[in-house]
């Protein structure tokens, strides 16, 4: 059995998780004895010679690969033995599990945003607890990512650019309906289904974004992270509106708006100097694309897009 809360010495989180002792060859159904490897180790079959990762047992789940990690926890490709599907299992460290105010605050916020199905959301499954980790379970979605995208200072092309973020502001606005903001829209947390579509992942943790912001921390990546959350005044929709578009300035410019050797430098960057113009970063743009990420990068939030205002698609 594979058990262990914390951190690994390359600073990944560590899961209290069962080994597996057999696996099925995928090609060939041979059954193999894995008792003697770890989770996640590869394996060769010996009839077949196909490739595969020794999975990891979580309660009802199988954990079949790490897709990603961060300080509150690790999300994991997963198959859910119960209904036969494959799910994206997002489990949060066991720290989080002790905190029952913060469990009982972040499941209520899961079932708010399991109530949210839409075409540019990840859609949220279920909620449960696994030897005392939080844990979510969620849509699937293998298109990759747009911090993936524009990794290296890669600048996308305009038009591309817009529709992401159209289909992206689609699904904030039907969140908004609902009375949801998402609190840390980056390009990491904008992912693409099978068909290309734009997909906003991680609404489910806004709960904990309340909880840092009641104890005098300021939760958010710092070059997406809009002013008035910055200074600790109540955020709303206008809060994700900012941070969104940051991240359209990032993707069309090659670099995020605000820079600076550290968090707070990037934050008084936004602070005290005025929104660079992307004409001035990329000449070329068409001057109502400068105009309307000048206008969602706002500092005063009542400046930015209201929720009721035309589409974005009218602007660009």
């Amino acid at each position: 059995m594979e058990k262990g809360c914390g951190v690994s010495k390359d600073g990944a989180t560590i899961i209290d998780s069962d080994r597996v002792s057999q696996l099925v060859c995928a090609e060939c159904q041979k059954v193999l004895d894995v008792s003697h490897l770890p989770s996640f180790s590869e394996i060769n079959c010996p009839e077949c010679n196909t490739r595969q990762i020794v999975p990891a047992k979580f309660g009802s789940f199988l954990l079949v690969a790490k897709l990603g990690s961060g300080g509150m926890g690790v999300i994991y490709h997963a198959m859910d033995k119960e209904l036969g599907r494959h799910v994206a299992l997002k489990v949060m460290k066991k720290s989080l599990g002790e905190n029952q105010e913060f469990v009982q605050s972040f499941k209520h916020e899961a079932q708010a945003a399991a109530a949210l199905n839409h075409r540019n959301v990840v859609q949220i499954y279920s909620f449960g607890q696994f030897r005392g980790q939080p844990y979510i379970v969620m849509e699937l979605v293998s298109g990759g990512r747009l911090d993936e995208m524009i990794a290296g200072g890669k600048q996308m092309e305009e038009t591309r650019a817009l529709a992401i973020h159209i289909e992206v502001a689609e699904g904030l606005r039907a969140a908004s309906g609902l009375g949801l903001i998402h609190s840390d829209i980056k390009p990491a947390n904008i992912l693409f289904g099978q068909d290309g579509e734009a997909k906003v992942v991680d609404f489910g943790l806004a709960s904990f974004v309340g909880q840092q912001q009641q104890s005098g921390q300021i939760w958010g990546t710092p070059y997406y992270i809009a002013p008035e959350k910055a200074r600790g005044k109540k955020v709303d929709f206008r809060s994700d509106i900012y941070s969104l578009g940051a991240t359209l300035f990032h993707v069309l410019a090659g670099k995020p708006p605000f820079d600076g050797p550290t968090p707070t430098d990037v934050v008084l960057a936004r602070l005290h100097n005025p929104v660079p113009s992307l004409h001035d970063v990329r000449p070329g743009m068409h001057p109502e694309t400068v105009a309307l990420v000048t206008r969602m990068l706002a500092v005063d939030p009542s400046m930015r897009y209201p929720v009721q205002d035309p589409d974005i698609s009218d602007q660009a």
